[in-house]
């Protein structure tokens, strides 16, 4: 295990590491230190299960100087100015497939997003705690490019069916309970690789608070799991920092004598 100092670039999800869910706030002691890491000669990156358009609504992309963005589950890589470096596309006919067997409404991530049938309590919910600004639109799938599925009523899915369906895919939990679904080829620790080696760097530490992100941090050199985190990444992670709002992310950087 390298120490978290000699990492040549830092991993950082977004909601739940970088921004507070109940206050829907970045803490300025985060902001602070991710511009120090810069200053001091380190790459920061974004690491999130947002696509580009949701990393757009909470202002993140334009917040600090990245160096490049792991998105959508690690199913679209991008360099820091946005250009494409990898995209794992959804196969289409399977798209089509998972909407009529799951009753209720998906939301689907790509260039833009959608959702395929009315939203119910379960999304609304869901978006006010993740403060999307408005309902996306309600639209019939036509063969669109897709990087990541959430389900709200995934327990609608036959079990009988799930092992087929899903035999190409990677399925966690949300914050709240919800299936985020993405391909196989992706995942955060995939697209983190591809985005290393289009940096020409090795030695990669990450931050991360939630099921998504168990994975990427056990494929880190050197990974700090959020108190305010899931079991799963605390239990997988070098170091357990304090919460968002405890300033977690500055903690564990000066902790280990970064800052």
């Amino acid at each position: 295990m390298i120490k978290l100092k000699n990492s040549e670039i830092f991993y950082f999800d977004v909601d739940g590491t970088l921004l507070d869910n109940k206050t829907h706030t970045f803490p300025q002691s985060t902001l602070d230190a991710l511009n120090s890491l810069k200053q001091r000669g380190y790459k920061i990156a974004l690491c999130t299960g947002r696509s580009l358009l949701g990393a757009h609504e909470v202002g993140v992309v334009d917040m600090l100087d990245w160096d490049g963005y792991v998105l959508a589950n690690g199913s679209l890589v991008l360099d820091r100015d946005l250009n494409v470096i990898n995209e794992v596309i959804m196969d289409p006919q399977w798209v089509r497939e998972l909407i009529a067997l799951n009753d209720g409404p998906l939301m689907l991530e790509g260039d833009e997003i959608f959702i395929s049938s009315q939203p119910n309590q379960k999304m609304i919910d869901s978006f006010a705690h993740f403060n999307v600004p408005e309902m996306y639109p309600v639209k019939t799938y036509n063969d669109e490019k897709i990087f990541n599925i959430l389900s709200y009523d995934f327990d609608t899915i036959p079990e009988s069916l799930r092992e087929t369906l899903f035999a190409e895919s990677i399925i966690v939990g949300d914050q709240l309970g919800n299936r985020e679904i993405m391909s196989i080829h992706s995942g955060k620790h995939n697209g983190v690789k591809v985005l290393n080696n289009h940096l020409g760097v090795q030695r990669f530490a990450g931050f991360g608070d939630g099921e998504n992100d168990v994975t990427f941090l056990q494929s880190a050199d050197f990974s700090v799991a959020m108190g305010n985190g899931c079991d799963g990444v605390k239990e997988v992670a070098t170091f357990t920092t304090k919460t968002v709002l405890e300033d977690g992310i500055a903690h564990a950087l000066k902790h280990f004598g970064v800052l």
